[in-house]
């Protein structure tokens, strides 16, 4: 372009003028234009040869290179020509799983910083899940769905804290929404977001939520969340159930039931993870605005539906694996009841539960200040310093739909001790009915390391594997109660990533009550074996690895 402009100045000048370029006030001799056209010739020609040796480039050199680029630069290369459209092609096609968070107070700077980190590289976003520790959650979804496009699923939701690694500096750290100061003060923290966006080849992805009617039952609700996940799974997909399922709840008595009807209904290889607690919005892939509620409707949960996708499906060695780890820290007291009366209250939110018990094979019913006694005793006094739980046996006939026998399934729920009077005890969450068996659980920081170790091991032990593979993503849904000031140490609950994935963009969240499926087994009270799932936990983190086989 300068070499075009000057060769038309120079046309147009005037024979006296030859000799002479006026120049920015001063006089250019006609030796010096000579030595710049000069110049601007050699420069032509040093164009060239650079365009030459780009254009020569093998499609492992470019291929590198292009990578490195950010997402605009990379956009502008596919078009170069179709070599080059055809190595970028072949770099969007590779798994990705991309979490970055802000520190940021302010919300929309916060989000636009997240945004701009995990947009740096290119990728073709299947999904967007934005989790705040306060604000609008409306605002951060107009902001994501102006970056990603209106086809894209996305879920926002507020959460307890955050944990990953810093936009700014990719640096491994954690926000909590409350924080305790010295002298025991609860304060708000700054806002801070974390982002993750992810593109998965071979795998459908969409939002399901679940909305409540009014006078609408946890049965009816929980029976079209099933029925709903199946049938997109048998659109979308050649398998009878989905992957993976990433949940977040809402703080109400319909998101448990719910719950344990899903981990009854979906198989084995299904991994189940989430946050049962919070609040969310939610856009559908086919969805241009967060859906609008009618009066009296509720929200209760939303859930990311990750299927194999039949219509372009991912060859065997590019295979998209979902893997669960969880790290626990509860450890059980001998000490055993059977709840006799149970009084649940039954509001929107917080829902809490008023109970009596007996003494494991005793008749004598024991109010709540005669259980916490017990409880204190046992603790040498030491009650509300060891935040008390109840562990209770659940065992519930499901079914799905009317054509279905119902089934029995054991499930063990954790219930916070909250407080206690001459007649009940008060723990938090509801679902427990008279006759359900129930053992008090402690915290254990002991418990807690050796199972943050059991999971980094586990972390290693999928990078051995035979088929070799890739690591893309991870998240963590950790509790609460959990992170830097339970282990006294920074990035406890990071470890396992961070030990075995030092490159990998993980985030994660801390959550009120964090879901994770498992199974274990135990005696029962007739002292037979009984096998037990537990999918929603406390204290504990639920560790999700996202890899592909190359």
């Amino acid at each position: 372009m300068d070499f075009y402009y000057n060769k038309q100045k120079a046309q147009i000048n005037s024979p006296e003028e030859e000799n002479f370029v006026s120049h920015g006030g001063s006089v250019v001799s006609t030796k010096k234009k000579m030595i710049k056209g000069t110049s601007e010739k050699s420069k032509k020609k040093i164009d060239m040869a650079d365009m030459v040796l780009i254009a020569s480039m093998n499609d492992d050199l470019l291929h590198n290179i292009l990578l490195r680029l950010p997402a605009k630069s990379f956009a502008f290369a596919s078009c170069v020509n179709r070599s080059w459209n055809n190595v970028c092609n072949r770099i969007l096609s590779r798994p990705k799983m991309v979490s970055a968070f802000s520190r940021n107070p302010n919300q929309t700077r916060a989000g636009e910083e997240v945004l701009d980190k995990v947009l740096s590289k290119p990728i073709r976003p299947d999904f967007v899940i934005a989790n705040i520790t306060c604000g609008n959650m409306e605002e951060t979804l107009t902001l994501i769905t102006e970056r990603v496009g209106s086809r894209v699923p996305i879920i926002v939701s507020v959460v307890a804290g955050i944990l990953g690694k810093e936009a700014c500096n990719d640096n491994p750290g954690e926000v909590k929404h409350h924080v305790t100061t010295d002298d025991g003060l609860s304060v708000v923290a700054n806002f801070a977001i974390l982002l993750t966006i992810g593109y998965l080849p071979g795998i459908k992805v969409d939002v399901i939520p679940v909305i409540q009617a009014k006078g609408e039952s946890e049965a009816d609700i929980g029976d079209k969340f099933v029925m709903g996940i199946r049938n997109y799974v048998s659109v979308v997909s050649g398998h009878a159930a989905p992957a993976c399922l990433i949940l977040f709840g809402e703080d109400t008595h319909a998101t448990e039931p719910i719950l344990h009807k899903l981990d009854y209904a979906m198989p084995a290889e299904t991994i189940i993870v989430g946050d049962q607690i919070g609040e969310f919005l939610h856009k559908c892939g086919n969805e241009r605005r967060n859906v609008q509620l009618h009066k009296d409707d509720s929200r209760v949960l939303a859930g990311l539906i990750f299927a194999r996708d039949r219509h372009r499906p991912a060859p065997e060695a590019g295979k998209i694996h979902f893997d669960t780890a969880i790290s626990r820290a509860m450890s059980s007291v001998d000490l055993r009841y059977k709840a006799a009366n149970v009084r649940v209250s039954r509001r929107p939110r917080c829902p809490s539960t008023l109970l009596t018990a007996k003494r494991g094979g005793e008749a004598e019913v024991l109010n709540g200040d005669q259980i916490l006694d017990d409880i204190n005793d046992f603790l040498g006094n030491q009650l509300w310093e060891n935040d008390p739980y109840l562990g209770v046996l659940k065992r519930r006939k499901y079914s799905i739909g009317l054509e279905e026998k119902p089934k029995i399934m054991a499930s063990l729920v954790f219930h916070q001790v909250t407080g206690a009077d001459e007649q009940d005890l008060l723990v938090n969450g509801a679902e427990i009915r008279t006759g359900d068996y129930f053992q008090v659980y402690l915290p254990d920081l002991k418990v807690a390391e050796a199972s943050l170790n059991a999971v980094s091991s586990q972390l290693r032990n999928l990078k051995s594997k035979p088929n070799k593979p890739e690591v893309v993503g991870g998240f963590v849904f950790v509790g609460s109660r959990r992170g830097d000031s339970f282990f006294g140490r920074q990035n406890a609950d990071c470890s396992p990533f961070l030990e075995n994935f030092p490159e990998l963009p993980f985030g994660g969240i801390f959550c009120n009550s964090e879901i994770g499926r498992s199974l274990f087994v135990e005696d029962g009270e007739e002292k037979k074996e009984v096998s037990i799932r537990r999918c929603l936990h406390v204290y504990s983190s639920v560790y999700l690895i996202v890899s592909y086989t190359s």
